[in-house]
């Protein structure tokens, strides 16, 4: 495989894969073990050391702030069972007590169920689906499945449980579960209840009781690809995005290996077009005017504008009704190329609308909301993220509301140790107290 000044020769063996990188008149050879995120990272280093490509997560552009407003709540596994820690958080306050669901990613048992009465002790109750009880239709085992952003909501007399999961094709799908009781067992529709690249479902409840479910278009996994085949096509648009020849260099090596990274699994072409997304990233503006000026990359610009859609809920919830609206893209510069994670809580008579922007395994994700008079919108949100890394802790993502102890609205998020995010990483469990105000919100 040839792109630009890039020669790349792959020899598989079972699970490992051996790489010869030809570039400027020497060759460099690699392993990398399996397709896990933290063998790319090495391997990644190691390129650039060698070629002078862009290293992983290189982002020194966020301040060391402090996080004193932050109170962790969950810091380590509470279950052996548990493997990645409890990413994108929904907390739920019933009458006894608070109730957490959790990503599980790819382990066997899908979705932790932990309760605490006080915010302070949390104990592990199960699994949503344990191990060989996930719905029929839901990809499973290591390496194939995710299970990730699942949410429970009281609607009428039940419990309805949301999630995503990755249907036998390998495309992400909302699935929906029900229950008597927040801790289960869950009844699954036995299909998807919406399918086609779709993640981070929510559901939120109006004053009339009307269920209106929110999802994010998961576009952001489109376009890295289809970037790196246009660069590999159109070799001269490198110079012409990509200011710094370390952008240059990774742009180039993305379009040598875009045929193999098409055929791996969807999470491996991410980790693989890591670092071609860095550096988009790092041009954003630029790249995005760039395309808008080629032809054949309308599909590339149209998958950078990844929109969170709403729509409402049937009352049986097996469907919905009516056609969706968009209520969010990502339109401000610390967002890059996605927005995800959506919750809706009504709080002073509005609509408040929480969110995670950028890249969810760098530093550079963090907390955004937006308000609005409808659950439909038009939101307005605020120009800048209302969490964001800081020394102590690093990607806050995934919110959800619920009340305190003493009913004050509360924020529960994800974020990871500093220097450890990645997929398949811990990620803690923490909280910080909101305010409400005509101005805006903000942590108190």
């Amino acid at each position: 495989m040839r792109a630009g000044h890039f020669q790349v020769d792959l020899v598989a063996e079972g699970e490992a894969t051996r790489l010869a990188v030809t570039a400027e008149g020497k060759t460099r050879h690699y392993r990398l073990p399996a397709g896990e995120q933290k063998h790319y990272r090495e391997f990644y280093k190691r390129l650039a050391d060698d070629f002078g490509t862009r290293a992983p997560h290189s982002d020194g552009r966020l301040p060391a702030a402090s996080a004193a407003k932050w109170r962790p709540l969950i810091s380590e596994n509470l279950s052996p069972d548990t493997l990645y820690g409890y990413a994108d958080p929904a907390v739920l306050r019933t009458e006894d007590d608070y109730v957490l669901v959790a990503t599980s990613n790819d382990a066997p048992d899908a979705f932790p169920i932990l309760r605490s009465r006080d915010l302070e002790k949390w104990e592990h109750q199960g699994f949503v689906f344990p191990n060989g009880e996930a719905p029929g239709w839901a990809a499973v085992g290591r390496n194939v499945a995710d299970f990730w952003a699942p949410e429970i909501a009281p609607v009428g007399e039940e419990y309805w449980l949301v999630y995503t999961a990755r249907e036998k094709s390998g495309a992400l799908a909302i699935g929906l579960a029900r229950s008597g009781s927040p801790s289960g067992p869950w009844k699954d529709l036995g299909r998807p209840l919406l399918s086609g690249g779709v993640i981070d479902s929510h559901i939120f409840v109006d004053q009339a009781g009307d269920p209106y479910l929110f999802w994010k278009q998961d576009l952001n996994g489109v376009w890295p690809g289809l970037l790196a085949g246009v660069l590999r096509s159109r070799p001269e648009l490198i110079d012409r995005i990509f200011a710094s020849e370390e952008d240059r260099r990774t742009a180039a090596f993305a379009a040598a290996v875009e045929p193999w990274a098409t055929a791996r699994r969807p999470m491996e072409r991410f980790f693989l077009m890591q670092p071609l997304i860095d550096a988009v990233l790092g041009s954003w503006g630029k790249v995005r005017r760039v395309l808008a000026d080629c032809e054949d990359a309308a599909a590339i610009v149209e998958a950078m504008r990844t929109p969170i859609r709403a729509q409402r809920l049937a009352s049986d919830g097996a469907s919905l009704l009516g056609e969706p609206t968009i209520v969010l893209c990502n339109d401000l510069d610390w967002e890059g190329h996605l927005i995800e994670g959506p919750w809706v809580t009504r709080q002073n008579s509005r609509y408040w609308l929480f969110y995670a922007g950028n890249d969810f395994c760098t530093p550079a994700y963090g907390i955004g909301v937006g308000v609005a008079d409808h659950p439909l919108g038009p939101y307005v949100k605020q120009p800048e993220p209302l969490l964001r890394s800081t020394r102590d802790w690093s990607a806050p993502g995934h919110p959800s509301v619920a009340p305190g102890l003493d009913g004050t609205p509360q924020l529960f998020f994800h974020a990871y140790f500093p220097g450890r995010e990645g997929y398949n990483e811990f990620r803690a469990l923490l909280t910080a107290r909101l305010r409400f105000s005509d101005a805006g919100v903000e942590l108190s």
